[in-house]
């Protein structure tokens, strides 16, 4: 008997509903790994925008508890968080309910329950319709029920979305966007376009585009390509719907970010506007231009980030199975090569763009931390190997299942406990771990 079916055979009810207990299950388990409080430049650098926009109705970071963030500009006269609004915008909603029960966000309780909710409703809950998703996704792509349901729980774990989902940060909201496209882009290339299919997949393109920055020169183009491929299968009424739903979050975040840096272009990248008394940051460190001497400097940094230092594939094997597969198993997606293209290639853009661009690895944070986002992709690149039905597929399904659920302890030991430990291969002794 296969794995899946020996551990979980519930998941042979009806597909549906066994997504939805999936995901409960999803996440009440990360609420059980969910931080309490919080002790990074990142995360203040957003909730002081947050906890700005509900007690005192602006952006501005000078009367936050969070203003002493290095992850700050100055403009006019006032210091923003240097991270595009549009993200703190949409989560306010949820510190808002959190904030009517008495409870506050702050820098210095040792149980901060504010954010422990705060992160648990915004986090773990993209988390837990990542997994979902991901379910959904697998189904589509001829996984066994029991293999998906399965898969989509464990492989999450086994992979830097585990510690990115207890703690407050925009790489796993994105990840589950990313998943989200996946389906879309799945779903309309097997069964067709629908009005909420392209709803879905223009959608979440403009969100992930607005959080992340990256996704405009990798996923967009690359779905732009499919689209055209496409564009015979597409009702114009379609295109429609995919178009308005792709420029409703860039619209808004215009909308938000001219005020705050005068354009459309996220803080991040404004050089000029980290030019003021006490920043810490260096026009070197700053996002937005290619950051390496020479193609001897670039390698040495990408072995840094990918496979040694940081070790984004090496401390996640499961990474390297779906790459591989990806690349490997084409002859697998018969009826889906575009679909896989968009995958592949906006992965590949993805990675390529964050390590040209950037020079310290992500910063005091577990794994390459810009392509955490692209995680799901390599996920769903192991479907060909989760798909078969012969015992030797089940055999290679069982291998990689169990792989997940190793690497997810480890995840746990050393990325989980302390999501923003600098951590580096090889890996510290056991005891120095905190």
């Amino acid at each position: 008997m296969p794995l899946a079916q020996s551990i979980c055979p519930s998941v042979m009810l009806d597909s549906r509903r066994a997504a939805i207990v999936l995901g409960l299950v999803a996440w009440i388990v990360i609420g059980m790994f969910t931080r309490t409080s919080t002790d990074s430049a990142h995360e203040w650098s957003r909730l002081g925008t947050v906890e700005s926009l509900v007690e005192r109705h602006n952006y501005f970071l000078e009367e936050s508890k969070f203003r002493n963030t290095r992850d700050k500009i100055f403009r006019d006269g006032h210091y923003y968080s240097h991270q595009p609004p549009l993200l703190a915008t949409l989560v306010a909603p949820v510190y808002w309910v959190i904030h009517q029960t008495g409870l506050r966000l702050t820098t210095s309780a040792p149980v901060d329950y504010a954010y422990f909710l705060f992160v648990w409703f915004t986090n773990g809950v993209a988390f837990a319709l990542l997994v979902i998703a991901l379910q959904r996704t697998l189904l589509l792509l001829d996984v066994p029920p029991a293999r998906a349901t399965l898969a989509a729980l464990l492989l999450p774990f086994g992979t830097w979305l585990f510690p990115y989902a207890v703690m407050s940060n925009n790489h796993g909201i994105s990840a589950m966007l990313v998943t989200a496209m996946a389906f879309a882009l799945i779903a309309i290339e097997r069964g067709g376009s629908t009005p909420a299919r392209a709803r879905l997949l223009g959608g979440s393109l403009g969100l992930m585009a607005a959080f992340e920055v990256l996704p405009l020169v990798s996923f967009v183009p690359a779905t732009a390509v499919f689209l055209w491929v496409k564009r015979r299968q597409m009702a114009a009424r379609d295109g429609r719907h995919l178009a308005l739903w792709f420029a409703m979050p860039l619209v808004a975040h215009a909308v938000l970010n001219i005020p705050i840096t005068g354009d459309v272009i996220p803080a991040g990248f404004h050089t000029e506007l980290f030019n003021f008394e006490g920043t810490t940051f260096t026009a070197a460190e700053l996002t937005g231009s290619i950051k390496h001497a020479s193609l001897g400097a670039f390698g040495s940094y990408v072995m840094r980030a990918l496979v040694s230092g940081k070790g984004l594939f090496t401390l996640s094997p499961i990474l390297i199975i779906g790459l591989a597969a990806g690349v490997l198993m084409h002859g697998r997606w018969r009826g889906l090569q575009a679909s896989r293209f968009v995958l592949l290639a906006g992965a590949l853009l993805s990675l390529a763009a964050a390590l040209l661009t950037t020079n310290n690895l992500g910063g005091a944070a577990v794994g390459f931390r810009h392509a955490t986002y692209v995680v799901p992709v390599f996920l769903v690149l192991t479907s060909p190997l989760l798909a078969g039905r012969t015992r030797l597929a089940a055999a290679a399904s069982s291998v990689i299942l169990v792989l997940a659920a190793a690497t997810a302890v480890m995840l746990w030991w050393y990325a989980v406990r302390n999501p923003w430990l600098d951590l580096h291969l090889p890996l510290p002794a056991l005891a120095s771990t905190p």
